[in-house]
């Protein structure tokens, strides 16, 4: 799939930063090599439930909070799309928008293939500043995608756009003092080199959440809970099968972990972050 010349043209007039030019330009290139032609509906296609996967956990809270009454969610920073058809299969109206013509270009086919395009809408806008209307959605979700923008301005904007009362939840990557000392350390990026990957969905100015980046989120929503995961389950590139959709034992162990010993959460690399807006603003 080609990205098209002029929207290619269009995005670099639009006054972007040279991060997000960077991001546009990391998944055109994505985008050319087709490497999102599938979608997962494992996660709410049946009664199997993985509280110990991060990313299962993301989509079981957002069905738990559909059960009680919740319609229209947006998919924050929805990339090629795949996301936004599993919450629509939940039952959402899911408006996905992300920063890269090509992404949308990908999402709406997909969602035509699917058959989902009457519970999917998508938009072509960066997160720091989108046109949705204020208070506009009961949830607001994203997977992987904090830690490649602003988070200032896009937790104002997550925090505007959401309804009083309403939730956002995202599963990110998370600083982890002694796992990232030692990830990078220089035998360490020597035997692993970092940088931007297309395979490994890595672009240039990515970055894991910190402490910092914490703060900034609570400020904006006091009431933030965080679900920690990723401890031993690091391995598990190294021991599992590759291309394995089986449920991970050591997720499993991690999970058990941290239920018993609370305190071992600060080493657990993947978070599930859950927002709530007060209704009183």
């Amino acid at each position: 799939m080609k990205v098209d010349g002029t929207d290619k043209m269009k995005t670099e007039e639009c006054g972007h930063t040279e991060r997000q030019l960077r991001e546009i330009r990391f998944y055109e290139d994505y985008a050319n090599q087709a490497l999102t032609t599938e979608v997962c509906f494992d996660p709410v296609s049946g009664n199997e439930r993985r509280p110990w996967n991060s990313y299962w956990r993301t989509y079981e809270l957002a069905k738990e909070r559909y059960d009680s009454g919740a319609r229209v969610l947006l998919d924050f920073c929805c990339g090629s799309g795949a996301t936004s058809l599993v919450f629509a299969k939940i039952g959402y109206d899911v408006h996905g928008f992300d920063i890269t013509p090509a992404n949308i270009e990908i999402a709406r086919k997909l969602s035509e293939k699917h058959g989902l395009t009457a519970k999917t809408h998508f938009s072509v806008q960066p997160a720091e500043k989108t046109s949705f209307a204020s208070g506009s959605f009961d949830v607001i979700a994203g997977i992987d995608v904090l830690h490649h923008i602003e988070i200032e301005p896009a937790m104002r904007e997550c925090r505007r756009v959401l309804k009083d009362g309403g939730i956002a939840i995202f599963r990110e990557p998370v600083e982890t003092p002694a796992f990232d000392a030692l990830r990078n350390s220089s035998p360490v990026k020597k035997l692993f080199p970092k940088g931007r990957s297309l395979e490994r969905h890595i672009t240039e100015d990515e970055k894991k959440l910190n402490a910092g980046d914490m703060a900034v989120i609570r400020r904006h929503f006091p009431s933030m809970e965080l679900e920690r995961f990723t401890f031993l389950s690091r391995l598990d590139p190294f021991v599992r099968r590759n291309g394995s959709k089986g449920p991970s034992l050591l997720e499993r162990v991690d999970h058990a972990l941290f239920r018993k010993m609370p305190s071992l959460g600060r080493m657990g690399g993947g978070v599930v972050i859950k927002l709530k807006k007060g209704r009183n603003g």
